[in-house]
């Protein structure tokens, strides 16, 4: 029987009141095509247009009523969306855009008319947390983040040893880069082919590049916390909005 997935969520950001004005830049980035910076990058290079008019005032107010477009294209005012999900597998979660079959969009369509990105990729045999926001500039901000602290439950195809532990611990280089794991332990009760892995800012496919240069074949990738968050509440499949707390939280991030 396929198993299905259901959706949580709490209160729903309302949208910009018609009266109200917000930043040119910010309205670029509420839309997801940008960060604030690049945004006035674009304006400053006349890419924006205003009810037809060409802007490159910073600083510049518009209405949602205003229209809108750059590069010669209409752009759609979103409220920014903030959510954690518990990635089941089978599911790609990928901001390169194009046709996927089984994104995680598929797990949150039908709550929101627009595109919720996912923060970083995660192939379809990892599971656990992911976080997806339409605010570009948060993106690249937790992207770039070296302190977001993450764990991860891994499962190997066969027993590490204490030097290759103590290895991975003191670095490793992937693709001409040096990472290290900040803590690494067998998993109390479990076989020794289960290990906790805790991380700052490095995603699941680094992680398997890692223990592949100690000779270890990654059979499962779960990652139970990210920046705090954990999967409390949160079944396999479903997802909830951040709150206002995580939300600042993360716009701290490093």
């Amino acid at each position: 029987m396929e198993k299905k997935y259901s959706t949580s969520y709490n209160k729903k950001v309302p949208y910009i009141k018609e009266s109200e004005t917000i930043r040119l830049n910010k309205f670029l980035s509420n839309s997801g095509l940008c960060s604030r910076r690049e945004a006035d990058s674009h304006i400053e290079m006349g890419l924006v247009q205003v009810n037809g008019k060409i802007i490159t005032e910073m600083g510049f107010q518009v209405k949602p009523t205003d229209l809108v477009k750059f590069d010669g294209q209409k752009i759609e005012q979103n409220p920014p969306i903030y959510l954690l999900l518990n990635k089941p597998k089978g599911f790609v979660a990928t901001a390169q855009g194009g046709v996927i079959k089984k994104s995680v969009q598929e797990l949150i369509r039908g709550t929101f008319r627009q595109k919720v990105p996912p923060v970083g990729d995660m192939g379809r045999p990892m599971t656990g947390l992911l976080l997806l926001t339409n605010d570009a500039e948060l993106r690249k901000k937790i992207s770039q983040a070296k302190a977001l602290r993450m764990i991860y439950k891994v499962i190997l195809d066969k027993n590490i040893d204490t030097d290759s532990l103590k290895k991975l611990k003191e670095g490793v280089r992937v693709f001409d880069k040096e990472y290290k794991i900040a803590g690494i332990s067998h998993i109390e009760g479990k076989s020794k082919n289960e290990i906790g892995v805790e991380v700052d800012g490095l995603n699941p496919a680094i992680l398997v590049k890692l223990f592949a240069s100690v000779d270890r074949k990654v059979l499962q990738v779960d990652r139970v916390v990210i920046g705090g968050l954990t999967k409390k509440e949160l079944p396999r499949g479903t997802w909830r909005r951040l709150t206002v707390k995580e939300v600042s939280f993360l716009k701290m991030l490093q």
